[in-house]
């Protein structure tokens, strides 16, 4: 997905707005959270489309620009409509939660996410915006994305057929795999042989250390990447594998 690199600070009248989500979608009477959004509506005129990007798993603040400077945002105003980048829970100030224990975690997942977006595809009113959508499928909403967030959009059109226009997935993995290891496979393949050689040494250099009963080498280890506070192994190897 082209995007540009423009991260400057966005005119108040794009937001962020907030519009309150349901912390549990399955949960009768469920407590609500400030879900954080930006919108662009200059370019709308009756009969246009809304164009929906979720950031992802990253503040969607880092996002924001994409309203004004994009080629969503050239789309949107090619279609004459009005385009969003909306927050995923958990991340930037979308917090249903301010404890980040197991238990307030769990709905932190896809079926969430995805009823997430279809909420505020049914109820949200955007502030200084005079116009009143007629709902879907009469006004048409394309959901845009790219990797976890394009499998969000993929599955949006498949799951809601009847609110979602269209969706633009964008290098998207919608086959989800344990152990992916795949992902890697272009850069073991064509990168530097010196370079993959030397990766490959490092991964069975740590592996050997992790896999061994010495905590003190894992302790040692771990400092060396400034991650000696991490408890558990698993998380060390995970926080390395990027």
């Amino acid at each position: 997905m082209a995007v540009s690199s423009n991260n400057s600070t966005l005119p108040e009248k794009y937001g962020p707005f907030f519009y309150d989500q349901p912390v549990d979608h399955f949960l009768e009477n469920s407590t609500t959270f400030k879900h954080r959004y930006w919108a662009n509506t200059e370019w709308y005129q009756p009969g246009g489309p809304v164009l929906i990007y979720n950031a992802g798993e990253t503040a969607a603040d880092q996002r924001s620009f994409l309203v004004i400077d994009s080629f969503m945002a050239e789309l949107t105003k090619s279609l004459n409509g009005i385009i969003i980048v909306m927050e995923h829970r958990f991340y930037g100030l979308s917090l249903p939660s301010s404890n980040f224990t197991a238990k307030e975690l769990a709905t932190l997942n896809t079926a969430q996410a995805l009823e997430d977006i279809a909420s505020f595809i049914r109820y949200v009113k955007i502030p200084n915006f005079e116009v009143d959508l007629p709902p879907a499928p009469e006004t048409r909403y394309i959901v845009y994305g790219g990797s976890y967030s394009g499998n969000l959009a993929a599955w949006m059109r498949l799951k809601y057929p009847d609110i979602v226009f269209a969706a633009v997935p964008s290098s998207a993995p919608v086959q989800m795999k344990y152990n992916f290891y795949e992902y890697f496979e272009p850069i073991r393949k064509f990168a530097p042989k010196h370079c993959v050689d030397a990766i490959q040494s490092v991964v069975l250099f740590v592996d050997h250390i992790l896999f061994s009963p010495f905590e003190r080498a894992k302790i040692n280890l771990k400092k060396r990447f400034g991650v000696e506070d991490l408890k558990h192994d698993d998380d060390f190897a995970e926080c390395k594998s990027f």
